[in-house]
């Protein structure tokens, strides 16, 4: 028989399971009593109950006790007694020990849920106990006994299992202290997110323990972390193996010279270790062979071996042959030149040189041992190296650690994009050298408490009155740059301490002086925004339909903004006031070459030195949609300043006004706004950002959002504007105004329009693409509807926009499926509330809603329980505040992408380098999670493929003069796409082949030394030269003297003059290099003796 009670006691049913909309047992007189209804009342308040309990915990959660002891070395785990919460109720767990557990790998320690069955079989007291009634004696009802018992996931052992702790490699992953109710802490978590994004609170040091097998090994220390809101707890350290996988580069015959004894041995260094594998080494070798000679007089004799490079000598009957009888041609001896020359059939020694290929005798991550050349001849050395690369360690939501790769480079490698749902612990410096380990540096986001701020505050507070002290005992260097003993300094933090009134062309670069970049190539590339190619899917569905709605229930008639979209809305380069090369030069070398001790300069200047940096005058082309037909176009600002073409701009018939118009000189870098309005009152907004960095939400707000003015409704009567104060959360947030001749708080009055909104949970992280809905009356069709997406806050729709989508009212038909597309997918997490709201100037526009208690239109079916449980149906006057409907929800379907394949490669440019030495590609990539990847490439005519990150800088050996192709490659799930952003801007840049740098005048006298110090970096091929003036521009040379050497290839050297008068004089450097050889300085100090 069918609904048997899941406990399968016999003779006992329970048909509620296949009824979950049952709320109550209602029963009626004059029927019999079934025991049936018992249990299905029992199972109702037990699932209502169960609800309840789970908005405030989750199955596994800990109440009190309940703690885990893991003993490594033992390989036990001890679980103290204490409570759990499972199915609703908050149950005892008695104490267990657990020996031989696993160290490697994953695996999870719960509770299982074990259910038991007893009757008056089992317990004799389960009988009728009232004295003389019917039922004394006779049996009654059945019992469920419910008890938990620790356990180890995948032991086979009875019942239902709910992990409450996840081991890994020994340790705990998580061991927040109870009661860890997850239903309120998922509450807090939105909160805690959104004002302070992810962070460490203690601990959680990273350390580097070195290789076991192919893995690096990596040691996460105890501590507590807050990721996406939620408070992860460790009380062990933690272990991450992750195997080395680094790229490898082809080295192609590189020169060395051959150093041992002819015939010996020889230690190669070479100059791009870490060495992967050698595949050839070549060697010059000596033969002494003895030829006959040819019968054909000035003819060939062939040598022995192959590869001859060079005849040292022919002897003929103990006498040398002059060299220019002979000639080597090939592997042969030609006597073509004429002279003497053997006779035929006779012999001649021959003493020569040809490459030969070896096998290394041994191999280091560093050197390749060769035996067999000849002194001071080449060494050709073809290998593998292993390309250096910057990774970060961060952990995930659960507290696993995820490791997230960069990009290899050889020079000015950057770490990797951190996936907005993980927290970064710790940058990995990859070198890939056997003998060391890689460079650890634990530099992610802390936490501060109130208190710590203050103690730094009041160090900071001291340091400032110490500076102070400081300059007033030497109030000369405060208002000069020398001293008057005749002593010069500059650390090359800035332009300031440079001669102002010279021409001089090196650049300065946190710390170091060096050839100046010039940008001369800017190319914009993208102008769509890019992703995975994808289909569509729905992943939340409320199909039922009872009502309709109207979207704009209290018939506010506000203008609905129009359309503006700006190309392009952004610039990531800028221009700066400046007379010095330092500013682009800075932008191609984000961390120049230091010396030895150096690892942070401050770029620390007073305001007086700050240059003024602009936007660029380019041309941004501009469309308006949402005019009206035939009205003319009456303002257009930028930044407040009238920026509208000359003449007439008319909207076509379909409400487009297209112009365009070229940025004001001197406007500020930032954000700035664009507004336009119509003879007709028409009006829109957008917003223009040029920075050289612009952040993901931003180039989310500029790119998905085109209709950004707020809506505000022409006043009856003048009247002073009201505008309400609204919490911005972030860039994005659409400020709401109201304009009113009412109260403040009026409802009907409100200045925006009136919107519906509806609530969601998407289940897992996904990236959404719009929605579908539909419409069940159409008023006017000149008047649109507007789609926003938008956050959650305390429960309401906030003006938080995230997206947007406009509708043309001009072709839907009542009842089709409308699709509200937005301009690329926007990611949304599983753990937060979102919604999306409808808002339109039509009084008349009505939706699809399904309201309990109703019948649905498409399946005749009363609707008994509420339509969508996760979300509500909201309604509002004004777009703040907000009517919940807790009976309705909105017809909808939210979509999303499902992408496939799961990498995709895009062709954005391809154009002519003309003398390019330096390359940095500015743009914005979205990476959502650690699933998704992203890089550019570079594509030479060679066919080799240059990898680089976003604002990673590229220093190539030469002078790129030749057609490249810029590409973008993205890789994901089904699920996660990384996005990369339009409008962003490769930047070519010339390294110039010589530079001055001029100091200030500084205190001599007569016939005295003149001495300048200095740090250098000097690769083959570059050169200084140090140089004295009196003032007046005639330069003459200082001489090199001693020179220390202080490692990394850096040293300081000492030039000097040993009398030089004049009262005052100057310092020139000259730096001269090329690509290849790029000249570096630092630490300037200069003095008179």
């Amino acid at each position: 028989m069918a609904n048997e009670h899941p406990s399968g006691i016999p003779d006992a049913y329970d048909r509620s399971a296949e009824n979950p909309d049952w709320a109550r047992v209602v029963v009626r007189e004059n029927r019999f009593a079934q025991g049936a209804e018992i249990n299905e009342l029992q199972s109702i308040t037990e699932r209502r109950n169960r609800r309840v309990g789970n908005m405030t915990a989750k199955d596994g959660d800990r109440i009190s006790g309940a703690d885990i002891i893991i003993d490594t070395d033992a390989e036990t785990a001890t679980l103290s007694a204490g409570e759990i919460y499972v199915e609703g109720d908050i149950r005892p767990v008695a104490a267990a020990f657990f020996p031989d557990i696993q160290m490697v790998g994953e695996f999870a320690i719960g509770v299982r849920l074990l259910k038991t069955s007893i009757d008056e079989l089992d317990d004799p007291n389960l009988v009728g106990l009232h004295p003389g009634s019917e039922a004394e004696g006779e049996p009654g009802a059945a019992r469920v006994i419910e008890t938990i018992s620790w356990s180890v996931f995948g032991d086979a052992q009875p019942g239902v299992f709910y992990g409450v702790y996840l081991i890994k490699d020994g340790a705990v992953i998580d061991q927040q202290a109870p009661p860890s109710l997850s239903g309120v802490i998922s509450q807090i978590a939105v909160y805690d997110f959104d004002a302070n994004a992810n962070y460490i609170v203690e601990g959680c040091e990273v350390t580097s323990l070195g290789k076991t097998g192919n893995d690096q090994v990596f040691s996460i220390g105890a501590g507590r972390a807050n990721v996406l809101g939620f408070k992860r707890i460790r009380e062990a350290s933690i272990r991450h193996s992750e195997p080395e996988e680094p790229d490898l580069e082809q080295i192609a015959a590189e020169p060395h010279t051959f150093t041992g004894v002819t015939g010996g041995s020889t230690v190669v260094e070479v100059s791009r270790a870490p060495i992967e594998s050698v595949q050839a080494a070549i060697v010059v070798k000596r033969a002494v062979e003895v030829i006959p000679r040819g019968l054909v007089p000035g003819g060939m004799d062939d040598l022995g071996f192959s590869s001859v490079i060079e005849i040292e000598s022919i002897v003929y009957a103990g006498n040398p042959v002059p060299d220019t009888a002979w000639d080597l041609i090939g592997d042969a001896v030609s006597w073509a030149p004429g002279g003497t020359e053997p006779p035929a059939s006779s012999t001649y020694t021959v003493t020569y040189l040809y490459n030969s290929s070896v096998t290394p005798t041994a191999i280091t991550d560093t050197t390749v041992t060769v035996s067999g050349g000849v002194n001071g001849r080449p060494v050709l050395i073809s290998y593998t190296s292993k390309l250096p690369r910057t990774d970060i360690l961060c952990m995930d939501v659960t507290g696993r650690p995820v490791y997230v790769k960069g990009l290899s480079a050889r020079r000015n490698a950057l770490p990797p994009i951190t996936p907005s749902n993980v927290l970064k612990l710790a940058e990995i410096q990859n070198n890939f050298l056997v003998a060391e380990r890689p460079v650890v540096i634990s530099n992610g986001t802390h936490n501060f408490t109130y208190d710590e701020q203050r103690r730094y505050f009041n160090r900071l507070i001291d340091i400032l009155d110490q500076f102070d002290r400081a300059e007033s005992e030497r109030d000369i260097l405060s208002r000069e740059p020398v001293s008057k003993k005749g002593i010069f300094t500059d650390t090359f933090v800035d332009d300031f301490y440079r001669d102002q009134g010279a021409s001089q062309t090196a650049a300065v670069n946190k710390g170091v002086l060096q050839l100046a970049i010039d940008d001369v190539l800017l190319q914009r590339i993208g102008t769509t925004i890019q992703t995975l190619n994808f289909t569509e899917e729905v992943v939340i569905s409320q199909p039922l339909r009872t009502r309709s709605m109207n979207i704009n229930p209290y018939d506010n008639f506000t203008v609905m903004p129009g359309a503006m979209t700006l190309v392009p809305p952004v610039d990531f380069w800028t221009d700066e006031q400046t007379a010095w090369t330092s500013a682009i030069t800075q932008e191609f070398t984000a961390a120049p070459n230091q010396p030895p001790g150096q690892t942070t300069f401050n770029e620390v200047t007073e305001i007086r030195r700050v240059n003024a940096v602009n936007l660029r005058q380019i041309t941004v082309n501009v469309t308006l949609d949402g005019f009206g037909a035939g009205e003319n176009l009456a303002t257009l600002t930028f930044d407040g300043i009238d920026v509208k073409p000359p003449g007439v701009q008319t909207a076509n018939g379909s409400g487009v006004v297209t112009t365009s118009f070229v940025i004001p000189a001197g406007v500020p870098v930032g954000r700035r706004r664009v507004h336009a309005t119509g003879a007709a009152e028409s009006f829109c907004e957008a917003i223009f950002v040029g920075e050289g960095t612009i952040d993901i939400t931003t180039m989310r707000r500029v790119t998905l959002i085109t209709r950004a003015a707020p809506t505000v409704k022409p006043p009856v009567t003048p009247t002073t504007p009201i505008i309400r104060n609204i919490t911005i959360i972030n860039q994005i947030t659409q400020p709401v105004i109201q304009q009113n001749n009412q109260d403040p708080g009026g409802g009907s009055n409100g200045g925006a329009p009136d919107p519906l909104a509806q609530s969601f949970t998407i289940p897992e992280p996904r990236l959404i693409v719009g929605l579908n809905f539909r419409f069940t009356e159409i008023g006017d069709r000149a008047k649109g509807v507007r789609v926003q997406l938008a956050r959650m806050q305390n429960g309401f729709p906030s003006n938080e926009v995230l997206a947007e989508a406009f509708i043309s009212m001009a072709t839907p038909a009542v009842g089709d499926l409308i699709q509200a597309r937005f301009a690329a997918p926007v990611f949304l997490p599983s753990d937060r509330e979102f919604c999306f709201v409808i808002l339109t100037a039509d009084p008349d526009h009505s939706v699809a809603v399904c309201r309990l208690g109703d019948v649905d239109v498409a399946t005749q079916k009363r609707i008994s329980s509420q339509p969508y449980t996760v979300g509500v149906l909201f309604s509002s006057a004004n777009r703040m505040s907000w009517t919940p409907h807790q009976d309705t929800d909105l017809h909808f379907e939210i979509v999303a992408a499902k992408f496939a394949p799961a990498t995709k490669s895009i062709d954005l440019w391809t154009g002519a380098f003309d003398q390019v030495s330096d390359m940095v590609i500015r743009a914005a990539v979205e990476i959502p999670t650690d699933d998704a990847a992203f890089r550019f490439e570079l594509v030479r005519l060679s066919g080799e493929v240059i990898q680089v990150a976003p604002d990673q800088t590229w220093e190539f050996d030469e002078f790129v003069d030749e057609t490249v192709t810029l590409r973008a490659v993205l890789s994901g799930t089904e699920k996660i796409s990384p996005i990369l952003y339009p409008h962003g801007i490769l930047i070519g840049g010339r390294i110039r082949e010589s530079g001055t740098y001029i100091s200030r005048l500084f205190q001599m006298g007569v016939a005295v030394k003149i001495a300048a110090v200095f740090k250098s970096f000097l690769p083959a091929g570059s050169s200084i030269s140090v140089d004295v003036d009196e003032g007046t521009g005639t330069f003459s040379p200082l001489t090199l003297g001693l020179t220390d050497v202080l490692g990394n290839n850096w040293n300081e050297p000492k030039y000097e003059k040993a009398s030089h008068t004049a009262a005052f004089g100057r310092i020139r450097i000259t730096l001269n290099g090329t690509p290849a050889a790029r000249p570096s300085i630092a630490r300037l100090r200069a003095y008179s003796i």
